[in-house]
């Protein structure tokens, strides 16, 4: 599973709704997308074509979707336009492969030149770029990490684990011991956290785990919970469920200077906040106003929230409560992230909905309402295996390389023997 849909089911192998905008009886674009891929596979073009136009027609920024639509192009024989859809694909970052991809095959045999130019950048979309080192690796290969947080104080790393539901402490030297332990107190999968250190706190996201439900379809309800914790002892300050009702799944934090805090929850496609001192969370954001939304940050001047989600980014200035989807420039996208930090007027993120997957560094304007362009710090490094969260630390990014979260199903672990110790990188961040 790839690209778009991939993309929504990476933390627990879970779909999403498809008609939070569309309606409860019309087909959404996912279904078309996820029919389209099926029709491409089946080796059917025809039959895909429509419905990865259709698709494509929402996700107009999303290079997989472009790809495979290029895909569906060639193969019903509109090479043109499957190279000016290639080329869209392609100037996004994307397409590495497409000069050997047998869909391809016949726009090479006919020597056009416009499929020519595209050759040296479908090349160098798939180089590896950065100079990522081995921070630290955990010998637990089985913990399935989603989340990290850093502790400026102890200089600690915290890694939560999916499939052993708890919390793990690197110390600066590299010594690694549970933090809370598995399943105490009620918690249960880790995703995203967060350190408040001015109040000596962890935060964190905790979901119930998959169950199987019947036909293979989507579970009729999950809860969650937000999770404080002493950064001292690991003792358990507070707990605060999900509302009641739906399926929840918390994903990630974005913490406020003054205590408070927003929270993502993927699957109801809402955003949560939480008032500094207390103890019930507001809907910020209504379920269904996003297709799941995930990684989530703070300006470090508190003005801005910016919250990523399937179709790229959203934006609120807190003050005036004005609300936008972040714009970029032509040829940058910010769909397909997970993982979302701010550092120095820009956006730190991880982009798992990428293949070959990547960290990129979005600078935005002054205004801090716009990116401006983009940098890749990291991308096809041989230890990524879904990235998915990070941490900044100063001038450093720490994360998660090698999350295997493939490997995650209902019943745990898959093929336990077959992981491989988690992997934390460090690369440097512009200053």
């Amino acid at each position: 599973m790839n690209g778009a849909i991939r993309r929504c089911v990476l933390v627990t192998a879970l779909t999403l709704r498809v008609a939070i905008a569309f309606g409860q009886d019309e087909v959404g674009p996912y279904e078309r997308y996820q029919r389209g891929m099926a029709a491409l596979e089946a080796k059917d073009a025809p039959r895909a074509l429509p419905d990865l136009e259709a698709a494509a027609s929402v996700f107009r920024r999303d290079p997989d979707v472009l790809y495979a639509l290029a895909k569906a192009k060639a193969l019903t024989g509109d090479a043109d336009g499957a190279i000016a859809t290639l080329a869209r694909a392609v100037a996004l970052g994307y397409g590495a492969g497409a000069d050997t991809d047998p869909a391809f095959a016949s726009l090479a045999d006919a020597d056009r030149p416009a499929f020519r130019a595209l050759l040296p950048k479908i090349v160098a979309n798939g180089r590896p770029v950065g100079s990522a080192r081995v921070a630290f690796t955990l010998s637990e290969a089985d913990l399935i990490p989603e989340g990290i947080a850093s502790d400026p104080g102890s200089r600690r790393l915290f890694v939560g684990s999916l499939a052993r539901n708890k919390i793990v402490a690197i110390s600066p030297d590299g010594r690694a011991a549970d933090f809370v332990p598995s399943g105490r107190d009620g918690l249960q999968r880790v995703l995203g956290m967060k350190v408040d250190a001015s109040r000596k706190s962890l935060w964190v996201c905790s979901a119930e785990a998959d169950s199987p439900s019947p036909g293979g379809g989507r579970q009729a309800t999950r809860a969650s919970t937000l999770f404080r914790f002493d950064l001292a002892t690991g003792k358990t300050l507070r707990k605060i469920p999900s509302p009641p009702g739906g399926t929840h799944l918390f994903n990630d934090i974005a913490l406020e200077k003054d205590g408070g805090l927003f929270l993502t929850d993927s699957e109801e496609g809402a955003v949560y906040r939480l008032r500094a001192g207390r103890d019930t969370l507001e809907v910020f954001q209504a379920p269904g106003r996003f297709f799941y939304p995930n990684g989530i940050a703070l300006s470090d001047d508190g003005r801005y929230l910016y919250v990523a989600h399937v179709l790229g980014v959203a934006a609120w200035e807190l003050g005036s409560g004005r609300s936008f989807d972040l714009p970029t420039p032509e040829d940058v996208t910010i769909v397909g992230i997970d993982g979302l930090s701010f550092h120095r007027g820009g956006l730190v993120a991880i982009q798992n909905g990428m293949e070959p997957n990547r960290v990129a560094y979005f600078p935005l304007a002054p205004s801090l309402d716009r990116v401006t362009g983009e940098r890749v710090l990291e991308r096809g490094n041989r230890n990524f295996e879904i990235p998915t969260t990070g941490a900044v630390v100063g001038n450093s990014y720490y994360f998660i390389a090698n999350s295997q979260l493939r490997a995650l199903g209902p019943e745990g672990v898959k093929d336990s023997e077959k992981r491989k110790p988690v992997v934390i990188l460090e690369i440097g961040l512009p200053r």
